[in-house]
């Protein structure tokens, strides 16, 4: 009876496939990951919803304050108005004084942040937004100030697709997928959280590496040194690339990820900020190839005889494109991960 046990959970997993999820901070790897619950496991219950009212509520803070920041880098002023500059004292006060897991959109506070979002020194600022740091989903939710503030607010799918939150520790899922199950396996990017990736690195049937495209003229400042946003991710990725934990049996896919914004900041700002050897022009299919020819020069030769890296141009708060796009890569990890799993 134990040994018919044993061999089940043998054969159990044998038919189950790793995945894990790498990549920088901002990188959207964890949208990625709330796409996959939507898509295969029913998405968020309502106690998730109700829970996330208050981290859109802290984005909605975290976005205001990134704004008077840039705006202030600029030595944009605010108008000459009393009630604006009550609203900004208002606002700086609340911050101080309240943790970011601890805000709540009250009256006073969404009236002051309306006020702000709506003066002409942050639009002045907005109008450069491709220049600064400031989160993805800034205007998104700034836009619906009125619905998010509401007494009666309940976080909906696209705000929880929306919401930044950064990963802490391990975060897995499980879910039937084909003839397979799917343990997705989501690791925190932030540099404290870097040393625990090789933790994760048994087993592994496919990596998917989320890289930020569209920071390629942002600096990631972690406290010690100051890099291009874009050249740290290459940095992390040449290191997970090369990494011989990962067998010949292990796909390796990366994710060039936020091509809307890539594509949107190409039309004012060059590729050649990040890359001061790029020669070529500012349309996407050129900028992207040569992004891609760079990610694909970090992998040793030897490694790239073995098995080929897999690209694809990602947006990952498209539920659709996301769908489409992870079809395609399981359908790799399935070819390459045949023999181990025992289908060949």
């Amino acid at each position: 009876m134990i040994e018919a046990q044993i061999d089940k959970d043998r054969q159990l997993q044998k038919k189950t496939l790793k995945i894990l999820l790498l990549g920088g901070p901002g990188s959207g790897k964890s949208t990625i990951f709330k796409q996959m619950k939507i898509l295969h496991l029913n998405g968020f219950t309502d106690a998730d919803y109700v829970n996330f009212r208050y981290l859109v509520h802290s984005n909605v803070v975290q976005a205001i304050s990134q704004l008077l920041r840039a705006a202030e880098h600029f030595r944009y002023s605010p108008d000459d108005n009393e009630k604006l500059k009550q609203a900004i004292a208002f606002f700086v006060a609340y911050k101080q004084q309240v943790k970011p897991s601890e805000v709540e959109l009250s009256y006073e506070l969404s009236r002051a942040i309306s006020l702000i979002y709506n003066s002409q020194f942050i639009k002045s600022t907005l109008l450069r937004k491709d220049e600064i740091e400031l989160l993805d989903s800034a205007q998104y939710f700034l836009d619906d100030l009125d619905r998010i503030s509401g007494s009666d607010y309940r976080a909906n799918e696209m705000d929880v697709i929306r919401a930044r939150v950064p990963t802490s520790g391990i975060n897995e899922i499980e879910f039937p997928y084909k003839q397979v199950v799917l343990r997705m396996v989501d690791v925190g990017g932030q540099r404290s959280e870097q040393r625990k990736w090789i933790h994760c690195f048994d087993n592994v049937s496919g990596v998917l590496f989320i890289a930020e495209i569209s920071a390629y003229n942002l600096i990631e400042d972690d406290g010690e040194t100051q890099k291009n946003r874009l050249k740290y991710s290459m940095h992390l990725f040449k290191r997970v690339a090369n990494n011989r934990c990962f067998g010949k049996r292990t796909a390796m896919i990366l994710f060039l990820n936020k091509i809307d914004v890539f594509k949107r900041k190409l039309m004012t700002t060059p590729l050649s900020v990040c890359f001061k050897d790029y020669k070529g022009g500012q349309l996407f299919e050129e900028s992207a190839q040569y992004v891609q020819d760079r990610f694909q020069r970090l992998v040793s030769s030897e490694i790239q005889h073995e098995k080929p890296l897999y690209v694809h141009y990602t947006n990952a708060t498209d539920t659709r494109n996301i769908d489409r796009v992870f079809d395609s890569c399981i359908d790799v990890v399935f070819k390459i991960s045949m023999e181990k799993v025992g289908f060949m």
